[in-house]
């Protein structure tokens, strides 16, 4: 009993073990192995397939687009230039009825007027004719004096001869007493005669201030009797009449306020790197500056197009860029604030064939173009990068390079063109790169409708004199 119970202890401790050891150690490598994979060689990199657009350089103006609203270029205010009561009011004046230049649009009632010229005219006269009888009154003086003077000469040669017969004993002393009383009264004539003279010739230049003082209250009259017809200055839109007939007006007050036709403006604002353009391409003369600033160029007229939509159409009415609005920068925007004056068809044929015209109030977008004097190139806006670089290719390589944006419009964006930089006829990477880098290599997508392709496959067609067949065309 004892040994079979050893064999089978032995068994069971030692032989089943060593067994189940060894055929799992075999199963392992039986089934986890496996054949050696054959891989293949390492291929050199391949270059990056990219899209790419050639620099070209902007040939034509550069045009800076901005909003703006439309603005009166003129409104004129008129006032009473005389009192007096309303005899008369044009039927067209009223809010929103349209007058011409030079039509009378009120008149004051000239009765009182015409009574005050008449008056002046009068005094006028009167002064004239006075100042005629001044003057035939100091003729008449001269003449009584060139009188005098000679009777006092032939006095005063009586006495001195009368003097020398005294001498000689044959004229008496009271005679002679008697021609010297004679010659002091003739001297007294001459000097009451001077005398008038004077007077004459101050009364005489009184008098001709008096007469011109007639002439400037009468030509004053005048002016007022003008002014009682007040007229229209401008032809344009009533925008205020607050007047009526029989009403009675005072100097100073308001008549009518007409918004001018034929013209209108539009105020806009331009940024100051655009403003710099704007500077840049205006002809102005070096010494010509503004009267608040001295040191602000004055802006020579740039062409504009003023866009606007009516109707469901689009409208483009020429325009120029005259001038600043104001002096510096608006303190809110930071821009500097301009005008573009549109030249308005004015007659009604234009309006009827233009049933929504440009109107004061409305906001349009406003294109100045702009002659730059530095050369500038125009690229698609997809290569522009976030950080305001530029991907080049050249020589199968990718190449970044700073760039300076000048305006991105419509896809399309404007850069300057420095030196050792973007180039025109560089190819500007537009499509996007995975890693991209300096030195990356990258070749340019060829189009399959391309002519180098339509010539590859183009070779393996039958060739026939009268016809060649292109890779797609239409068989007939």
């Amino acid at each position: 009993m004892t040994r079979p119970r050893f064999k089978t202890r032995w068994l069971t401790h030692y032989l089943l073990p060593a067994f189940v050891l060894v055929s799992s150690v075999v199963v392992f490598y039986v089934m986890g192995s496996r054949p050696d994979v054959p891989r293949k060689a390492k291929a050199a990199p391949q270059a990056t397939v990219v899209e790419v657009a050639v620099a070209e350089t902007l040939n034509g103006p550069l045009v800076i687009e901005t909003t703006g609203e439309v603005v009166p270029h003129r409104v004129l205010s008129l006032a009473s230039e005389v009192a007096g009561r309303v005899v008369w009011k044009h039927p067209q004046l009223r809010v929103g009825e349209q007058v011409q230049a030079g039509e009378i649009l009120i008149k004051v009632d000239p009765q009182r007027f015409a009574l005050e010229v008449q008056q002046l005219e009068i005094e006028l006269d009167q002064a004239t004719t006075q100042l005629k009888q001044v003057g035939q009154n100091q003729t008449n003086l001269a003449e009584q004096l060139l009188l005098a003077r000679k009777s006092e000469e032939l006095q005063m040669a009586e006495v001195s001869r009368a003097r020398k017969l005294v001498e000689s004993n044959a004229f008496s002393a009271s005679e002679l007493s008697g021609l010297e009383k004679v010659g002091v009264e003739s001297r007294l004539v001459v000097e009451r005669l001077e005398g008038q003279r004077r007077s004459l010739q101050i009364e005489l230049a009184q008098q001709e201030l008096a007469t011109r003082l007639a002439a400037v209250k009468l030509e004053q009259a005048k002016l007022d009797q003008a002014a009682a017809e007040v007229r229209a200055p401008v032809s344009g839109i009533v925008v205020a009449a607050p007047l009526e007939e029989h009403a009675m007006l005072q100097v100073g007050d308001q008549l009518a306020v007409i918004e001018e036709a034929g013209r209108l403006e539009v105020h806009c604002h331009l940024k100051l790197d655009e403003m710099a353009w704007v500077w840049e391409g205006s002809q102005q003369s070096p010494d010509i500056t503004t009267a608040t600033e001295p040191s602000a160029p004055r802006l020579a007229p740039l062409h504009a197009e003023v866009i606007y939509n009516a109707g469901g159409r689009s409208h483009t009415l020429a325009g120029q860029l005259v001038r600043h609005h104001g002096a510096g920068l608006d303190s809110t925007t930071r821009t500097v604030a301009c005008r573009i004056l549109v030249e308005q068809p004015a007659s009604t044929s234009s309006m009827q064939r233009q049933p929504i015209p440009l109107m004061t109030g409305m906001f349009v977008t406003v294109q100045v173009q702009c002659q730059p004097n530095r050369p500038l190139l125009t690229i698609p806006e997809r290569g522009i990068r976030t950080d305001g670089s530029v991907w080049l290719m050249r020589d199968g390589k990718l190449c970044t390079v700073p760039a300076k944006t000048v305006q991105l419009r419509n896809g399309t964006a404007v850069v300057q063109c420095e030196s050792n930089d973007i180039q025109p006829g560089d190819k500007v990477i537009i499509s996007p790169v995975a890693n991209a880098r300096d030195g990356l290599a990258v070749r340019e997508r060829i189009d399959a409708n391309s002519e180098t392709h339509r010539a590859v496959a183009d070779r393996g067609q039958p060739k026939i004199a009268t016809h060649a067949a292109n890779v797609g065309d239409p068989s007939p």
